[in-house]
């Protein structure tokens, strides 16, 4: 793991309601903006990942402190930022990224869903031997398809503590899409934990973050509904099981925060679309575990 970066091990007890409240978020993460109403600047400011587009990009991979549960802690930055910036490429170009490490570790950046040269693809020990610290790696490969696309690291748990950041590639020809704004909303789950902590605790027992477990009431419940045999069968069936039936995820609110666009839920979203405007909206879940539901205003 990173070196300077502090981690407290979690211990099994009872629910804190900011806890409960992170777990809700899991389930159903609602996204609520301001679109219309934030001068275009200002979204590119406050709510946007910086933007670089081009054909050429210069990208730092560092430690940088953060706070977004309310406890100081360290994140794998890209030129100082969680997310990184947002590329923007444009479909026949070449691109050259040169990524500098600055981190006492290896790194790396694989172009998740982009067709690269095997040995521009980025991930260490099967493409590429990795970024080593102090070094330099220039990426360089022709754009071959356009779309909304992210890069993350390879290496260690860097993915978990902050490295990544949005892709986006323009079409060689007019985009067939008509819109009058667009944002990029990058979703990704964080955690206090070191991510080795995490695996560990998952190693030891698989439903360590799972709270949600089933009970006599819901026994009975599901007798009630589908019959004695029935319930029977299906829990000695998920008893075989390494995984809980209750929770979509191995990792669940108990350790993470759910963020947008590297911002916490405590950022204070608020919901406002202006009917009549055309306004794209690119999803990216950049999340090392979990399955969000994304939901938005409509109006008759």
């Amino acid at each position: 793991m990173n070196a300077g970066r502090k981690f407290e091990n979690r211990t099994d007890g009872p629910l804190s309601r900011r806890q409960f409240v992170q777990g809700a978020l899991a389930s159903s993460a609602v996204l609520a903006f301001d679109l219309w109403c934030w001068p275009a600047w200002a979204a590119q400011s406050t709510m946007q990942p910086s933007l670089l587009s081009g054909n050429h990009f210069d990208l730092a991979i560092d430690n940088t402190p953060v706070n977004f549960t309310g406890r100081p802690s360290v994140a794998t930055a890209i030129n100082g930022s969680v997310p990184g910036p947002t590329l923007r490429w444009r479909e026949g170009d070449t691109v050259t990224i040169s990524i500098t490490n600055r981190l006492p570790v290896d790194t790396s950046i694989h172009w998740h869903g982009i067709r690269t040269p095997t040995d521009m693809d980025g991930v260490p020990g099967l493409s590429f031997p990795g970024i080593r610290p102090n070094e330099t790696f220039v990426y360089r490969f022709p754009v071959r398809q356009s779309g909304t696309y992210w890069y993350h690291s390879h290496s260690h748990f860097q993915e978990q503590t902050g490295h990544y950041g949005p892709l986006i590639i323009d079409p060689a020809r007019a985009d067939p899409i008509l819109y009058d704004r667009e944002y990029v909303i990058m979703l990704s789950d964080w955690t206090d934990e070191n991510p080795e902590t995490i695996l560990s605790n998952l190693k030891q027992q698989s439903d360590y973050y799972n709270y949600h477990q089933r009970t006599a009431g819901t026994f009975l419940s599901d007798v009630q509904k589908k019959g004695l045999v029935a319930t029977v069968s299906d829990r000695l069936t998920w008893g075989h099981m390494t995984m809980s039936p209750t929770d979509l995820s191995d990792v669940s609110g108990a350790t993470y925060t759910y963020l947008i666009n590297g911002r916490p839920p405590a950022a204070n979203w608020t919901a406002l679309f202006r009917p009549g405007k055309r306004v794209r909206l690119r999803f990216i879940n950049g999340s090392s575990m979990t399955i969000l539901t994304c939901a938005y205003p409509t109006w008759k």
